[in-house]
């Protein structure tokens, strides 16, 4: 369409510097006929009125003689101007048909157009080297016979609402030429109806996809394989695209099975939300491989189709599927290893008779709480019970119910605390709390009333009723350059002066602390 717009610019300059250069000499003669004679009357007139040195009306056919050689030199030049620059529109012309056709050849693409009013059709020869027929060619009064068997009830009804419709349509076939080799074409077209509503002309292209087709079924060919392999494979595996709401590309059979997934259901009806507890979490995982290109065993809580949770190892890896940038995910299910990580955690941190803090655990936390009541000024109280007479309840009644008992105490202990304090059996029958946001006063009151609730708690045993009392030091954050093992200690000759008083009470002690009493541990 182009060339044909450019030959006609070509043509029309060339129109118009012919009538142009035509025009110009007549207007010149005309102009040179009639004011000859006038210029001659005029020098004659001078002359007559006594003008000296001019010339003779017999000289004014020269002078008309170098008007017209002037006009003639200009008129030369003129012509050559214009010759110059159609010679140079002719060249660009030229270059341009060379470049379209390059430009058609590398693309493998050609053109044809359709009167439907004349019958008339043009190929252009990059349409028949797509084709690969010649121009004398038969098929080309009826394309269709070109058209593989598997698809022309396809291209004729995209072409056949197009010739109702009207306006553009594309179609993929495949052709055979005379030497039986096959190719992909694009066919593209645009048709244009008349005043009746039918096609009058009609437009378009075939290009050559041959290449690019084959790719495109090799690709598929190849994720047809891989998805085989992932299918097969131990592990659930989900593959999503690296775009908004993360959509589910492919998810293998062990993902379906893992995250209780109907198997009827395709996975572009998947939504990733699904399959994480916390939207958050997969944010974060999935901009962790896009950044990093891998991530290796993320442990986060995912969620199945029945919203129940349970923990997994996440593995990612960028890469492109189907041609989209995606996310490789593996997932392993890790709930019974971390119940298992999580109990021998709680193993190492807490008592296993009564299940709260062992020593350890408890300095480890009280250090942390120094630290934080320290650095926001905030006070904190320590307690420090010993079950009174203990060793005779052992020594009486047997260690099974010495442990019965001291199990009782830290449930009551514990339900007497709020939930920010913290407890832990630091010795045989001691124990230690730290009540944090308390004063000298909270904490003494905490403790009476945990005194009195334990003297009231009764054990029944071989018919008897039995009782006990507790003993309890109480200390508070006197100094922020002290430590909590300074605390402890304050609180720990409070117990002692609680027993050497009597026992069954409580005593604050925020005073120095001296010289520690060898007889402490002798007083029970």
């Amino acid at each position: 369409m182009k060339l044909d717009k450019i030959d006609y610019l070509a043509h029309k300059i060339t129109k118009n510097n012919k009538s142009f250069s035509l025009l110009a000499a007549a207007g010149w003669l005309c102009l040179l006929v009639f004011s000859g004679p006038v210029l001659a009357e005029t020098i004659e007139i001078l002359y007559e009125q006594g003008g000296s040195g001019g010339f003779s009306s017999s000289d004014w056919p020269w002078v008309v003689f170098a008007l017209l050689a002037t006009f003639l030199v200009a008129l030369w030049v003129q012509r050559t101007q214009y010759q110059q620059r159609l010679q140079d529109k002719e060249e660009e012309l030229e270059r341009s048909h060379a470049r379209l056709r390059n430009a058609q050849r590398i693309a493998r693409i050609g053109s044809w157009t359709r009167d439907f009013e004349t019958g008339e059709t043009f190929w252009s020869k990059e349409a028949l080297s797509v084709l690969g027929i010649d121009a004398n060619d038969e098929a080309l009064k009826h394309y269709e016979t070109l058209i593989h068997q598997d698809d022309i009830d396809r291209v004729t009804e995209v072409i056949a609402t197009a010739y109702f419709q009207g306006g553009n349509y594309q179609c993929d076939h495949r052709v055979a030429n005379r030497s039986g080799q096959e190719k992909y074409i694009r066919l593209a077209g645009q048709v244009f109806l008349g005043d009746g509503s039918g096609p009058v002309h009609e437009t378009g292209t075939v290009q050559d996809i041959t290449d690019r087709k084959l790719a495109e079924l090799a690709l598929q060919r190849s994720e047809e394989r891989m998805r085989s392999i992932l299918d097969a494979a131990p592990y659930p595996i989900l593959i999503l695209e690296v775009a908004e709401e993360y959509p589910v590309l492919y998810a293998n059979r062990s993902a379906y099975q893992l995250f209780g997934i109907d198997p009827n259901i395709s996975s572009d009806e998947l939504k990733s939300r699904e399959f994480w507890s916390e939207g958050l979490s997969r944010s974060q995982f999935i901009d962790a491989v896009v950044s990093e290109n891998h991530v290796f065993e993320t442990e986060m809580v995912m969620k199945g189709r029945s919203s129940h949770t349970f923990w997994a190892s996440l593995t990612g890896s960028r890469l492109e599927f189907g041609g989209v940038e995606s996310v490789f995910i593996s997932v392993m299910d890790i709930t019974d290893r971390k119940r298992i990580q999580q109990e021998l955690e709680r193993l190492a941190t807490t008592d296993p008779l009564t299940g709260i803090y062992n020593r350890r655990s408890f300095f480890e936390s009280a250090h942390k709480e120094m630290r934080r009541a320290v650095r926001y000024s905030q006070p904190f109280a320590i307690l420090m019970m010993d079950i009174d007479n203990f060793k005779s309840v052992n020594d009486n009644y047997g260690h099974q119910f010495g442990d019965s008992v001291l199990r009782r105490y830290a449930d009551i202990v514990q339900s007497l605390l709020r939930e920010e304090d913290l407890m832990g059996r630091v010795g045989g029958e001691e124990f230690c709390a730290l009540l944090v946001f308390s004063a000298e006063q909270g904490g003494y009151v905490v403790a009476e009333r945990i005194r009195k609730r334990w003297m009231d708690e009764v054990f029944e045993l071989n018919e008897q009723q039995l009782s006990f009392s507790v003993s309890i030091g109480v200390s508070t954050l006197v100094d922020d350059s002290e430590s909590i093992e300074d605390i402890i200690e304050r609180a720990d000759v409070g117990l002692y002066t609680a027993k050497r008083s009597g026992r069954n009470c409580v005593i604050v002690h925020n005073g120095e602390v001296g010289p520690r009493l060898t007889e402490k541990n002798k007083v029970k």
